[in-house]
């Protein structure tokens, strides 16, 4: 890398190091060697499918309740880290479908994690679907005997 280029990239930096961090994760896509499926990785080794919901259910009542609940310095700080990483996860999973990016050679390292989280919610569902069936099974047949 030349001094040049160095020091271009140094000013970049500077230059959108004040832009609100919902902003920069659209001028990072442009530095030099900017990777969507590094990105890809970073967000799944950093939130796994339990903490993402974590945060979503933060975001839902904090919505819920106007804002009226307290949030310490460092979750406030937290959240809008977590903002900034979902749009950069999906920035980056646009660029990697728009430029024809194979995502099949990603390793994530905590896929197996996910995964259980995945198989743990289907066999929940799985239960409510049969007592929804066998619900529905039984008002069916109590309307037919009148």
């Amino acid at each position: 890398m030349c001094l040049g280029h160095s020091l271009k990239t140094k000013q970049m930096k500077q230059m959108y190091a004040n832009l609100l961090q919902l902003d920069r994760p659209f001028y990072e896509v442009h530095e030099d060697g900017y990777d969507p499926l590094l990105s890809i990785v970073r967000f799944w080794d950093g939130y796994p499918l339990a903490a993402i919901r974590e945060y979503l259910i933060a975001f839902n009542r904090a919505l819920a309740d106007g804002g009226a609940a307290v949030q310490t310095k460092n979750e406030t700080i937290n959240h809008a880290i977590f903002c900034a990483d979902v749009l950069r996860v999906l920035i980056a999973y646009f660029l990697t479908h728009s430029r024809n990016i194979d995502v099949r050679t990603i390793n994530l390292s905590k896929l197996e994690a996910n995964d259980q989280e995945i198989k743990l919610t289907k066999k929940i569902h799985d239960f409510f679907q049969r007592i929804n069936h066998s619900n529905t099974y039984d008002d069916e047949t109590s309307k037919k005997n009148f």
